[in-house]
């Protein structure tokens, strides 16, 4: 995956296209991407399996929570809090890395998301205090939750609006196989080797992944490398490609201008949270998420007290959930590809799949969130049934039925909210999930933190209700984007046509 020698290689796939209405907004002939259908799987994988790390880290660590409270002779609740500090980290950190990606490139920051992520884990290794547990923890998430939000920003860098359902499928397959992977490896590594084999496995895992990355993955930013014909220099530039390109001829001159690279920063980042319709996705994508961390957070404790299950018992209990993301992932970026592809043609545009789409033309927020929005309203339904369900002590295997369809379905919901934000914000992708971590990981450290207080204090019944309540209060901001959010949009697009007329004038 050579950036100087893939523009030889321009794949340019067919698009699908209705003949029997206008073209509104053609298409530049210049492809979106130069990189070929096998390229993009490779480079989506590559940036899949790097974002792996992040929920690995947190899912592989819940096996181990009562063994390492019982060993540094903390509570369930405080060792609860060295989740909440992992997840605050995971939504402060990416507004730094993403920043930082959007203008120096994704290898840069890639490069420093795993430096510090492999420091980490050897430091959580050998540390035996509860104090230094909590702070390495934030360390180990600051390293890795960059890398989720690089996984959106390569897509969005490489795949149009109309693969995008699919492919940022495959971008959260790293999200989606963690918390059933890890929470096995976690059991097994616990219960025959300790919890600090935990730290010392992700480490060697990660150095392992990264030599590889280091030496061949590409720069994919637009901004760098612009659809990948341009030649990457300097830390942008693979080491393999760097030997490639010293014994070859000189590479031509960029056709993109370089940008100054400031100190990121976390003000373009939260300038986001303002804005319409965007706002408000991230708010209903926050709590969305958060409910998921209600119910996982509270499955070991509530799990061991029902059915007496050790650590690598409850471990094995997780796979339900991964195996329920995994399939909404697959079937659900089929079809919201296919309702992409049906609103677009409603608009009476055509479809092309390598080509930059106008998404001004035709309300994308619709697109999206016609399935999006029954997808959280099934999520809030499971989560009510779950939490009624549990206090009567059903068999296990009807437990983790239950678990597998919340799964299903805050998948289904959360993947729709996260392409909806990559549609809006794709030339600063990083920034805008960046923004999105941020509002997600602090209600799902807000929700990690609460729930086993709150199911002591109310009980299960009240707690999921509670939380399936919270979904609920955000279905009808959802549809307000629905309604509103193309009108938002093109009346943005009329000021800031308006701004640049008059900052033309001589």
């Amino acid at each position: 995956m050579n950036n100087q020698d893939i523009h030889q290689e321009v794949h340019q796939q067919d698009g699908e296209v209705n003949e029997e209405t206008p073209l509104l907004h053609p298409p530049t002939t210049e492809p979106y991407s130069v990189f070929t259908p096998t390229q993009k799987r490779l480079i989506i994988l590559t940036a899949a399996l790097a974002s792996s790390f992040s929920p690995l880290s947190a899912n592989i660590y819940y096996p181990a929570l009562n063994s390492i409270a019982k060993d540094l002779r903390v509570s369930p609740s405080q060792i609860n809090l060295t989740i909440t500090t992992y997840m605050i980290c995971q939504g402060l950190a990416p507004m730094l890395t993403g920043s930082l990606a959007d203008q120096a490139g994704r290898r840069p920051a890639y490069i420093l998301c795993f430096a510090i992520y492999i420091v980490g884990n050897i430091a959580l290794a050998l540390q035996h205090s509860f104090t230094a547990l909590l702070a390495l923890r934030a360390v180990q998430s600051c390293g890795s939750s960059g890398t989720v939000a690089l996984a959106s920003a390569v897509a969005a860098d490489i795949i149009t609006s109309a693969e995008r359902g699919m492919y940022m499928g495959f971008t959260s397959l790293g999200n989606i196989l963690a918390p059933s992977i890890g929470p096995i490896l976690g059991g097994v590594l616990s219960k025959y080797l300790g919890w600090e084999a935990i730290f010392w496995f992700l480490a060697i895992a990660a150095g392992t992944f990264f030599v590889p990355l280091l030496l061949f993955f590409p720069e994919t930013c637009r901004g760098i490398v612009g659809n990948g014909s341009t030649p990457a220099v300097g830390w942008n530039l693979a080491i393999w490609s760097y030997f490639q390109t010293s014994t070859a001829a000189t590479p031509p001159a960029s056709t993109v201008p370089r940008r100054r690279v400031n100190v990121p920063g976390p003000l373009s980042t939260l300038r986001l949270l303002f804005h319409r319709p965007v706002g408000l996705v991230l708010l209903a994508n926050g709590v969305v998420f958060s409910s998921y961390y209600a119910v996982t957070a509270g499955i070991p404790a509530l799990f061991h007290r029902i059915y007496d299950l050790d650590d690598l018992e409850i471990g094995l209990c997780f796979i339900p959930a991964g195996l329920g993301s995994l399939l909404s992932a697959t079937a659900n970026g089929v079809l919201v590809d296919w309702n992409y592809r049906r609103t677009l043609r409603n608009a009476g545009q055509m479809v092309h799949k390598n080509q930059k789409q106008d998404i001004i033309g035709f309300p994308i927020e619709q697109a999206r969130l016609q399935i999006g929005l029954p997808m959280t309203v099934l999520a809030a339904v499971s989560i009510v049934v779950y939490g009624v369900l549990i206090p009567l002590q059903p068999p296990l295997s009807i437990a983790l039925i239950v678990v597998f369809v919340i799964c299903f379905c805050i998948t289904a919901a959360y993947n729709v909210m996260n392409i909806l934000i990559v549609d809006l914000y794709y030339e600063t992708p990083a920034t805008a999930m960046a923004a999105n971590n941020l509002v997600r990981c602090f209600l799902g450290a807000g929700a990690a933190a609460v729930v086993n207080p709150l199911i002591k204090l109310r009980g299960v019944q009240w707690t999921y209700c509670l939380v399936s309540g919270a979904i609920l209060l955000v279905t009808p901001i959802l549809s307000i984007v629905y309604l509103q959010g193309w009108e938002w949009r093109k009346k943005q697009a009329e000021t800031d046509s308006q701004l640049r007329t008059v900052h033309e004038r001589p």
